[in-house]
């Protein structure tokens, strides 16, 4: 390395010359971040509370409010999805005519969205899905580590997460939960 730098200066090309110098400061700023450091003295680190389903909210287009409780119900199935997402809009035709097929009284559907009340009722007004769409109030798409959308969960009655599909989902072809859950991989 050093040979190369006493050849460029006896060279005097400044623009070999001033390359050369960029080059090995960024290998010195590289090594430097790399290392690693001690932890610093008397630091304080607090504990996150990891995000339990019960303390998410929803709100209905009417403005009421409610928590989501899966004990009252066999499955919830939780939708997320978005006013933008062409998925999401593809999808609510076949979802829509597979809802009285799959919902009973074990299974409770929710439709839900991080975008605000009013958007979500301009959009409803526009297309016309007649779907419950609801405004997630207290809780974010990351507390349920939804990444893309849409995305779909089935949540049991003890409040666990037993099926995550992310994408368009098929409806026709569900022929209930159960099997739903089944096909998860």
């Amino acid at each position: 390395m050093f040979r190369n730098l006493a050849n460029l200066l006896s060279q005097k090309n400044p623009l070999q010359i001033l390359l050369w110098g960029f080059f090995t400061l960024g290998i010195a700023f590289l090594l430097v971040a790399c290392q690693s450091k001690a932890p610093a003295e008397n630091v304080t680190t607090t504990e996150v509370t990891p995000f339990a389903l019960s303390d998410a909210q929803f709100q209905r287009l009417d403005g009421s409010e409610f928590g989501l409780s899966p004990e009252q119900k066999s499955w919830t199935v939780l939708h997320f999805w978005a006013t933008w997402c062409k998925p999401c809009l593809a999808e609510f035709p076949e979802l829509k005519s597979a809802l009285p097929r799959l919902q009973s009284d074990s299974v409770t559907f929710l439709l839900a969205t991080e975008e605000d009340l009013d958007q979500i009722r301009s959009f409803e007004e526009k297309r016309n899905f007649g779907l419950e769409f609801l405004h997630l109030k207290e809780a974010t798409l990351a507390d349920f580590e939804v990444h893309a959308l849409p995305t779909t969960l089935v949540i049991d009655r003890q409040g666990k997460v037993v099926y995550r599909h992310m994408g368009q989902l098929n409806w026709q072809d569900v022929t209930s939960i159960e099997d739903l859950i089944s096909q998860q991989p």
